[in-house]
């Protein structure tokens, strides 16, 4: 282990560093001692220490008109940087608050090509809890609706669930069929009351679209939005609308 890169961690840079080790093996002694063991400049030796001792690893004591400088044992470090840790949990309350209050603002997400659709996919499934949303049956490409078969096979394999609705064709109807398997559940509205070629997703607070046909798509994280988003598919997913 190199000491001098465990200091570096702490914001110590190098010369500091041997400034601090010097005075560590001295013990009590002058700025003169101290430098020439460390290599610095007398001069420069002063600049070092007031940052030492800001840092508390460094102490000053005055003995008649001389100055001495004294290192900070190692276990005084141990329990000043646990001090300051433990200051930093008294404040994470507080610090949470102004977080809450700056993040308000709805975050937006856009990807594009096969690996972004892609992108947006591992996002669903980094969140438990259900996924519910307006599905398409509009893969144009091999590679578009093995993207979704892919999908659906890690989808299962993380036990995440979906309930979806979509516009009444056969896609769907054979689709239906997995439902069980695929841990999905789909409801279908007559053609003339909904189609789409795009997705539209509900997880979490975020919302995302996905289009196929130009392979971009977007996610919206904030939770008001999703909120109402579910609120509209819930009135879609239980009207008399659907087709059985």
């Amino acid at each position: 282990m190199n000491i001098r890169d465990v200091l570096k961690n702490f914001n110590i840079e190098k010369k500091e560093a041997e400034v601090y080790i010097a005075a560590l093996e001295l013990g009590t002694a002058p700025a003169a001692q101290i430098a020439d063991k460390a290599g610095v400049f007398r001069t420069y030796f002063y600049e070092i220490a007031d940052k030492l001792i800001a840092e508390g690893l460094l102490k000053q004591i005055k003995k008649g008109k001389k100055r001495y400088f004294t290192a900070t044992s190692p276990q005084d470090l141990i329990r000043l940087q646990e001090q300051k840790l433990d200051e930093l949990k008294r404040a994470v309350p507080q610090l949470e608050a102004i977080h809450n209050t700056t993040s308000e603002k709805p975050k937006v997400y856009y990807f594009e090509g096969r690996n972004g659709i892609d992108e947006i996919n591992d996002d669903t499934l980094r969140y438990k809890g259900e996924l519910v949303g307006f599905t398409t049956p509009k893969f144009l490409t091999a590679d578009q609706q093995k993207l979704a078969t892919d999908y659906i096979k890690r989808r299962v394999a993380a036990g995440k669930k979906v309930r979806a609705i979509g516009e009444i064709c056969n896609e769907f109807i054979e689709h239906k069929k997995l439902d069980r398997r695929e841990l999905r559940e789909i409801k279908m509205l007559p053609i003339d009351l909904f189609h789409s070629e795009i997705e539209l997703g509900i997880y979490a607070n975020k919302v995302y679209i996905a289009n196929y046909k130009s392979e971009f798509g977007m996610i919206i994280e904030d939770k008001n939005t999703a909120d109402v988003m579910k609120q509209i598919f819930e009135l879609i997913w239980n009207s008399g609308k659907i087709v059985e």
